[in-house]
Parts: structure tokens; sequence; C-alpha cells
């Protein structure tokens, strides 16, 4: 990936609308061109960035300072078909706003009109104020021309201090430690990754780091920079004085602002923003870390992602609105899975979280949940753990915490038996896979079914995977799974389910069918219930419908009764339960009776319920969440097992009952 400025078939004033103009190449202004192409392919694009590079992945450049990744494998150019209408200036800094003319103006003078304007400028890292900070030898780590800088000073530096212990700050000095380079990082809070972790994942990290040969400082902080115009130590707040000939500053960022400010538009913390992304110019739209939405700043890449749809929605003409993001991060830290979600001031003196907690200390992994009414509402994780992406879902509902999930959390470190554990394929439609991007699986299982189904065509389709890549393994287990087709004879399933859901409710709450007013009536009806010969018939009937309903047990345990299908047999034993409910309905006309009639009764309609849930969800399987299904299932089978014990008792005292008296 080299340095270059290139303009796509080149847009001119002639052209009859004027253009969207995009400023910004980082990873949510490209996004937000492929959503609005997506949605309005015809649109003209003009698209502005002021680096000398193609468009790439700011997210993996920690993976090209350590050598996991090249500068080729994190370009993230645009994903243009060959009749578009985009033209692309980068190393082509914008300067001005010229709102009143509708324009833009970049460092060469040059002005391009638009008809709405989009800024993903994102935003630019914080240096802080201490005497020396401008000498030689001191480095940011933010973009890609930083990253080419470090590489090359690390082969002659023999001591690198990072100021700054959060993530960056940590991949860079992992990044510095070829050569035999001594690496410190001073970190002014109390523990690493302060914003993310608690004191006891921090200290599994530190301990990790420490294990690498790089030395942390923590609670420490840079007062003065040494050196006569290039650096050669530091001098910190408790008096302690470091040598060195590098300094990396990575003290968090700041939004880049000054476009917004100097148009007179309405600036904050960042660039103020409305559920639409409009700034306080309606024509002005801003999206990702330079935004601000109801007082927040968003400093990952997934929630820019997420207001990078919502403008290409609004743009096209769609009604849409962003309402906030759950703030989550999910990174590989020096090698090892780290995630934070949701709430994590449990310590704050007004917090009633409540918290659940798993170490192993054989394996160096940690877990804490955090409750809120038994719901969850954030998460800390250090190390692997399988149930991230169904964790971070869940969070955002937030999800009930049952009691036996939390004593299986605090048991085994997972909130779900493995049996219970669905594969990607079995998730809802709208679970999101990738966290990044916010693709979901059902997104992910249209692109298979249209036939992106190898792991580079579905990741160029979806965007899945194309920031950080720790969704991967789960779009290979999506690539491996099965779509469920409809049951054989679901149709039938289904129909018999709503009879016999209908049925129970019937029984439980219409009024019994009264008996005919006079002998004299033309239809006598209730001959079904005072004549003892149709009563008989009924009963006999509705016991030898109840004995062919349950060999379908013996069609799944007894080998010499295998004939057949299974799936006939399932059909025969929902009609079976169809004709039940007739007959029940002549031999009782809703009368649920007294004493032990009442508890059969009460029996025959838990059968229904049961076995109407699970005709219906197996039905519709292929409609459904897998999950939901198997749950269902698994319940309805509990439930007809647990009501089915006591039938052959109460049915026998019911006919022992009718003879003697």
């Amino acid at each position: 990936m080299s340095a270059v400025i290139e303009e796509d078939n080149q847009y001119t004033g002639a052209q009859a609308a004027l253009p969207v103009v995009v400023v910004g190449t980082g990873p949510v202004g490209i996004h937000f061109v492929e959503a609005l192409l997506q949605r309005s392919p015809a649109t003209p694009v003009v698209v502005f960035g002021d680096e000398p590079w193609e468009p790439y992945n700011r997210v993996k450049l920690a993976g090209v300072m350590t050598g996991e990744e090249t500068v080729t494998g994190i370009q993230n150019r645009l994903k243009l078909k060959t009749n578009h209408h985009v033209v692309q200036h980068h190393n082509c800094e914008i300067v001005a706003i010229d709102r009143e003319n509708k324009q833009v103006i970049d460092r060469h003078g040059h002005s391009q009109a638009y008809s709405q304007l989009v800024l993903a400028t994102g935003s630019s890292p914080n240096i802080p104020n201490i005497d020396g900070i401008h000498q030689a030898g001191i480095f940011t780590f933010r973009n890609l021309d930083d990253v080419q800088q470090l590489i090359a000073r690390r082969v002659h530096s023999r001591r690198t201090l990072v100021l700054g212990g959060g993530l960056l700050g940590l991949e860079a000095a992992r990044g510095m430690q070829s050569h035999d380079t001594e690496v410190f990082i001073i970190e002014y809070a109390n523990h690493l990754m302060a914003q993310q972790l608690d004191d006891e994942a921090a200290s599994l990290l530190q301990q990790n780091i420490g294990s690498r040969g790089i030395q942390i400082i923590l609670g420490d902080a840079v007062k003065r920079i040494t050196g006569n115009g290039e650096i050669d130590g530091v001098e910190l707040n408790s008096g302690r004085t470091l040598s060195c000939d590098t300094l990396i500053v990575a003290t968090g960022v700041h939004p880049n602002l000054e476009l917004a400010r100097e148009a007179g538009m309405a600036v904050d913390h960042g660039i103020c923003v409305n559920d639409q992304m409009q700034t306080s110019d309606t024509d002005i739209l801003a999206i990702g870390e330079c935004a601000e939405h109801r007082n927040k700043l968003y400093g990952l890449v997934a929630p820019g992602l997420r207001q990078a749809d919502i403008a290409a929605r609004c743009l096209s003409g769609d009604v849409s609105h962003y309402t906030g993001s759950q703030m989550a991060t999910r990174l590989k830290v020096v090698g090892v899975s780290v995630f934070s979600a949701g709430r994590t001031d449990e310590n704050n003196a007004n917090s009633q979280l409540h918290t659940l907690i798993w170490r192993s200390h054989s394996n160096n992994q940690y877990r804490k949940l955090l409750l809120l009414r038994n719901r969850l509402v954030g998460v800390i994780a250090y190390g692997d753990w399988d149930e991230v992406n169904r964790i971070q879902t869940d969070i955002q509902q937030p999800c009930y915490i049952w009691p036996w999930q939390r004593r299986r959390f605090i048991s085994s470190g997972n909130l779900w038996s493995e049996q219970k554990a669905a594969r990607v394929h079995e998730w809802p439609a709208n679970a999101v896979v990738c966290q990044c991007t916010g693709v979901t699986r059902g997104t992910l299982t249209q692109a298979i079914a249209g036939g992106h189904s190898c792991m580079d065509a579905l990741i160029k389709q979806t965007g899945a995977s194309s920031v950080c890549g720790n969704c991967k393994p789960l779009l290979a287990d999506l690539l491996g799974g099965t779509v469920t087709e409809p049951e054989k004879n679901h149709r039938t399933l289904v129909c018999t389910s709503c009879i016999a859901l209908l049925a129970a409710l019937t029984l439980l709450f219409m009024p019994s069918i009264p008996f005919a007013d006079s002998v004299q009536t033309g239809m006598q009806w209730d001959i079904l219930w005072r004549d003892s010969l149709v009563k008989q018939i009924t009963g006999f009937s509705l016991l030898g419908l109840s004995i062919g309903a349950s060999l379908i047990s013996l069609r799944k345990r007894a080998r010499p009764v295998r004939f057949g299908s299974f799936s006939g047999w399932r059909c025969a034993h929902a009609l079976c339960g169809v004709l039940i409910v007739v007959v029940l309905v002549a031999h009782t006309g809703l009368r649920l009776g007294h004493y032990l009639n009442f508890y059969l009764m009460l029996s025959f309609i838990g059968l229904l319920l049961a076995g109407g849930i699970a005709s219906g969800a197996i039905g519709l399987q292929h409609a459904l969440p897998q999950m939901m299904v198997k749950k269902t299932r698994e319940m309805s089978l509990w439930a007809h097992i647990l009501l089915l014990w006591p039938l052959p008792a109460l049915f026998g005292f019911h006919v022992f009952k009718t003879y003697w008296f």
C-alpha cells in the first residue's frame, strides 16, 4: 500500500446533482460510503482524506507494529462497482467549510460543492502539557505514519518509555521490544487499562506483561522531559528519574473539531449531533469519534460504524434514529483476550450492583458479572471465553440471570451448560455476530444463502470480521453450520398445535355446555352426559385414544415396532391428540368436575398445552431460532413426563368410582 493521490471518475459540476461529500477515510467514513451506495447506488460521492495513504484499518495498526499484520493486509479500500459515481482524494486535507455556499475548501485552495456534507474526521492524540514535550525522539501512536517512524526507531533504541497504560500504550510497548530494547510503561492510574478493567483483571494483565520483560510503573506521571533538543530522560512526579532515548505518548485522544468550530457549528466535547447524526447545520452530518451524541462521545469503532449506517439511511430517504451504543471493549492485549462491557462502577458509593466472580488460577482466567436487580448490566473478563458473544448480545437487553445460572457461573465460569451452548447458526436472526460492524446472524445467513459461502467472500459481502477479526471463528462456525429445513408434515403439526392450544384454553375458560331445558327439545344433545351407555362409549374411546397416543414412545425405544417413519408416527400422535379433544368435550360437556375428576381434567389440559406448544415448535423450527426450539421441546417433554405419570392412576380411580357407585 503506497502513498497516493487518487481520483476515480473525476466528478464535475456539470452533473445534475451535487455530490455527498465525505471528509475522512477512516473505517467509519469508508463504511458510510459503502452503506450509502448500497442503498442509493447512483448517488455521486466525493471523499477527502488527509493522509497520503489508501484507506486502511486503524484498529490493526498494532498488528503492523508487532509484525502480525502487513501494511497491505490492513488496507480498507472502498468496494466499488464499475459504474460508480465516486471520486476519491487522498493526501488532500479539507481546511474550511463554506456553509453559506455549501462547499468545502482543500489545502490547495480548491473548492468542492456538496448537497450534504458528512464529517468523519476522527480524533487526534492528546499531547500532555509537559516541559520538554516537543523535543526529538518523542512520538505518538495513532496513524500509519507513526507506525512507520516507530518501526524505524526501534532498530537503534536502547530504552523506550511509553506514557500511558491503555490499549495503545500496551501494544506500542510490545511492538518496541524487538532488538533487545528495554521498555517501560508509565501509567498515572493505579492499574493498567483503568477504563476497562478492575483491579484483579488488571493485576493478571500486569503479570502477563511483566513476564514479557516489560517494566511497569503505576501511580506516577512524567513531570519533566530532559534533553537538549533530543530526549535523554524523564523526571517523574515521585522524584524518580529514568534515562531513555525514545518516548511514546499514548495518553488518549481528543475529537477533531476544528473544521466544525471554525464553520460556526455547535460543538462541545465533540461535534453535537441529533438522532439522525445531523449537526446544528442540517445539511452537515458528523459520525464516529468526532461526533457527540446526547452529551456522549464514543471512542470505539463499533458505535461509529452504527452511526455511519444511520447516517446512510437518513440520506437515502429512510427514517432512522441513533439512540446510543452499549460501550464494549473486546480485544487482544499482548496476546490475551480482554473483554469489558456495560457498567463497571460497582465501587461507586451509590451503586446497587451485585457482583458474581469466577477465577481459574491455573489458567489465569478471571470473569466478573455485574447484576442490577438480577439483570446483567456489566461484565469484565480476562482470558478466552466462548460465551463472550452471547454475553455481549444479552447485555444489551439486559437479560435476567436465573439462580441456577448464577450457581453455574460461580462453579464453572459459564452461564449456560455445554448442551445448551448454541452454535452460531442457532442464534436468533437479530443476534449480533460481529460486534465491530454490527452484522447480525440473519444478515450472514442471507449472504451465505446468496452464494457467499467461503470466508473471504462472506467478509467482503457483509463487512463482518473486517475490523478486529475476533469474530472470524464465529463466521467459520456459521459456514460449517446447517440451515434447518422445514420438518416433514410441518403444516399438519402447526394445525394440530393450534387446535390443541385452542381446545386447552376452551376447556379452562369456557362455560360448560348446559343440559337441555326440556325433554321435548328437538335435539337432545345432553344424552351424551345422561345416558350411561354413551358415557361408557366416549369414556373408553378416550382411554383407547390416550393409549394410542402414548405408543409413540414405543416407536422411539422398542426395536420391534420401529416400522414407518418417525415423522409419520409423530403426525399420528398429534392427530390422536385432536381426536382426544373431540371425545373429551363429548364426554364432559366442558365440565371440569370435582375432586379426582378435576385433577384428571387438569392433567388432560396440561398435556394438551404441552403437546400443542411442542408441536408448534417442531412445525415452525425452520423459521424460529434453534435455541428457542430446543428449549421449548425440552420443556414440553418434561411437562409431558410429569403430567403422564399420574394419568393411569387417575384414570383407574375414575373408572373404579364410576362402576362402584
